[in-house]
């Protein structure tokens, strides 16, 4: 073999090299800058949903908030409504009884009127009965309009009051007479002397009686 030979197939030898060694550079290299290159913490994607996600947090704790003041809010509201229910129950209630005792002083002044007709017509009974002219015609009907008036004190609620026999009571009787009496406790009723009427508790005229007073 030749020395031009020789030289040829070293050449071609070296060749064969540089073949296998460039791709293995060129695969360095691009790594070696695909390294270099700043690594991203993030995608766009990820970046905009993680401010979303703030976002919304942001706006649930602001809506936590107005939450918050509404509940206060409807507490005052619904403190309110309970103190104007309780005003107006007891506006109710005054109302109910001013009205009530208005009728009251209203019937007392129409059956305090009626009382002394009623006692006129006691007295004419009275004495038609003691001068024995209980079976007249007359007589008759002075006692049928003697009782429609009973008839009407009961309807009102009216009561006669008895307090014969009880101890004097200077809030429903006027004491016009004294009388020893041994065998009765001092301070008791011994007789009416003109009649005292009551509707329920109100007196609308006290009794006048005979107390026992011990000489």
């Amino acid at each position: 073999m030749g020395k031009s030979d020789m030289r040829k197939n070293k050449k071609d030898s070296g060749n064969g090299q540089d073949n296998e060694i460039m791709p293995g550079i060129e695969k360095m290299r691009h790594d070696l800058h695909k390294d270099s290159k700043p690594k991203k913490t993030g995608s766009k994607k990820d970046i905009t949903e993680e401010l979303e996600v703030e976002e919304l947090e942001s706006e649930i704790e602001v809506l936590r908030d107005e939450l918050k003041e509404c509940k206060n809010v409807e507490d005052e509201y619904i403190d309110r409504i309970k103190r104007l229910q309780a005003d107006y129950d007891n506006y109710r209630k005054r109302t109910i009884k001013e009205h009530l005792e208005h009728i009251k002083r209203a019937n007392k002044d129409l059956i305090s009127n009626l009382l002394p007709i009623i006692d006129n017509f006691e007295m004419a009974i009275e004495v038609g009965k003691k001068i024995g002219r209980t079976e007249g015609e007359l007589f008759k009907g002075v006692k049928m309009i003697y009782n429609n008036l009973l008839e009407l004190l009961k309807k009102e609620n009216v009561t006669v009051m008895e307090p014969v026999g009880k101890e004097f009571d200077p809030r429903i009787c006027e004491a016009a007479v004294t009388e020893a009496v041994d065998d009765i406790e001092e301070g008791r009723v011994l007789e009416i002397l003109r009649k005292g009427y009551m509707i329920d508790d109100f007196v609308i005229r006290p009794a006048v009686v005979k107390v026992c007073k011990k000489s």
